[in-house]
């Protein structure tokens, strides 16, 4: 089976199609569910090219290229929406602390001129965040909406994944040069 040729050339593939996938999300915002075709794709052309030419066909390793696409899939999800949280993140906390300087700034001025707000005004300020409101939630690897074309496409992918990762039988061709074919007389031919 190559154990180890095929597990080099798998993680390869599932690295490329982590990188394609994070790629295509942050160039087209583009992440369905059909973009596991791809990623299974390379996990399993990662496979073919890492494994030797002329040999049988291994369902083992088959099921093993299904298994590290998949996962490279899901764990590309997962991987793009924690960078797409932190970019978010790091995005907006500039800006939100930006809003809470100026209103801290107002109030104050304005504090200054009459008498100065108790904590409870100052938490209901609109810009100065209490609680959870500046935390980025995490989504689910998983949409919500699970529809049938996700489950087809996974499906797709898992075989696409399993097909180039078992491989195929290839007879080597006979480089040998054949010799002359003698002419048989008609009277001798089985067929006459």
């Amino acid at each position: 089976m190559q154990l180890g040729k095929t597990l080099v050339g798998a993680i390869i593939g599932a690295i490329l199609g982590i990188a394609l996938l994070v790629a295509v999300y942050f160039l087209f915002a583009i992440d369905k569910m059909w973009m596991a075709i791809p990623v299974a794709i390379l996990t399993g052309l990662g496979v073919r090219l890492a494994i030797e030419k002329i040999g049988r066909p291994s369902y083992l390793r088959g099921a093993l290229t299904v298994i590290l696409a998949m996962a490279a899939y899901l764990g590309g999800l997962m991987i793009t929406r924690a960078v797409a949280n932190r970019q978010a993140a790091m995005t907006s906390k500039p800006s939100l602390q930006n809003k809470a300087a100026q209103t801290s700034n107002k109030s104050d001025t304005k504090a200054s001129d009459t008498q100065p707000a108790g904590p409870a005004e100052q938490a209901d300020a609109p810009g100065i965040l209490t609680g959870n409101e500046g935390k980025m939630m995490r989504q689910p690897a998983l949409p919500s909406h699970f529809s049938p074309w996700d489950f087809i496409s996974l499906a797709v992918a898992a075989l696409i994944a399993y097909e180039l990762g078992r491989g195929t039988e290839t007879v080597p061709r006979n480089t040998e040069p054949s010799a002359p074919s003698e002419s048989i007389p008609a009277e001798a031919h089985p067929d006459a």
